[in-house]
């Protein structure tokens, strides 16, 4: 089921997803090619049958210095729900490189009622160090365990931290993964969403440390142009009860191998009851 499709000047990346009041509030990388450079900024949209969906609204800044990028997911905490981003500075032109710089770090931006929202705010997931000397990390995710907060990120490797109220964190350690990190529960553990050079990957933990290989898909790569580049940074949520699967997953299909950074990308969503088996549409 493709959501919204890219083109040569717009990209459609990084999806996350919030369950609010009856409708799907879906988050995502906007990049934008202008004149010889990169923007990328967060996207929103929202979706009361999973079929039809609004236009899509720009809630972050304009300014390549920046780049705000990578929704992670959305948690709530008090009355306020936050969402974790990344910053993705790209002050190069997109031809000369088409990578964030090593200034890329971790944000958080809040919203109460998801129509407003608030100006980022920095994330240091390695509490003990300066924010000049964290290097470049993308790609959060937070989950909540047992009274703490964890913290998945993409930094040699995924890397974790954890935290009692968001604000104050303290470094774990890493495990082998790749980028767009999406944790859930699953079958008594936790499964692991994550992107390898191509298609999505799944590994199982009970722990958030110890992670074995579940399984790994390219969906149907194979038969769509616009994902024959790479297909990549799936999100995975339950859905509400009642629904006819248990499971939507968001992902982009880039039609370009290089650069695929940014190249065309499409959004699009599938929906499966066990990570193997998936239907597109409902």
């Amino acid at each position: 089921m493709i959501i919204f499709r890219g083109n040569d000047k717009y990209a459609y990346r990084d999806p996350a997803c919030y369950f609010y009041k009856g409708k799907c509030h879906l988050f995502f990388t906007v990049s934008e090619k202008d004149n010889g450079y990169m923007y990328n900024r967060i996207g929103h949209s929202a979706s009361s049958d999973l079929k039809q969906w609004s236009k899509p609204e720009i809630i972050t800044v304009k300014d390549k210095a920046l780049n705000f990028s990578s929704p992670g997911n959305i948690i709530k905490y008090n009355d306020e729900y936050i969402m974790c981003i990344c910053s993705y500075p790209m002050p190069r032109p997109f031809g000369e490189y088409p990578y964030a710089d090593e200034t890329a770090r971790l944000y958080t931006i809040k919203t109460k009622d998801f129509k407003s929202f608030d100006t980022p705010k920095l994330l240091n997931p390695k509490g003990h160090m300066q924010v000049s000397e964290l290097g470049r990390m993308i790609d959060p995710y937070i989950i909540k365990k047992e009274g703490l907060y964890y913290l998945f990120f993409k930094q040699n490797g995924v890397s974790l931290s954890s935290s009692v109220n968001i604000t104050d964190w303290r470094y774990i350690g890493n495990a082998e993964g790749g980028e767009n990190a999406c944790v859930i529960k699953y079958n008594g553990g936790y499964l692991l969403i994550h992107s390898p050079e191509n298609g999505i990957a799944f590994s199982m933990s009970e722990n958030l440390r110890d992670w074995k290989e579940y399984s790994h898909t390219t969906l149907k790569q194979s038969e769509w142009n616009w994902a024959k580049g790479r297909l990549t940074a799936a999100f995975a949520a339950e859905l509400p009860s009642g629904a006819k699967y248990k499971y939507i997953m968001f992902f982009h299909g880039s039609e370009d191998v290089y650069p695929e950074t940014h190249g065309n990308a499409t959004l699009a969503a599938a929906f499966t009851n066990d990570f193997k088996n998936y239907v597109y549409d409902i």
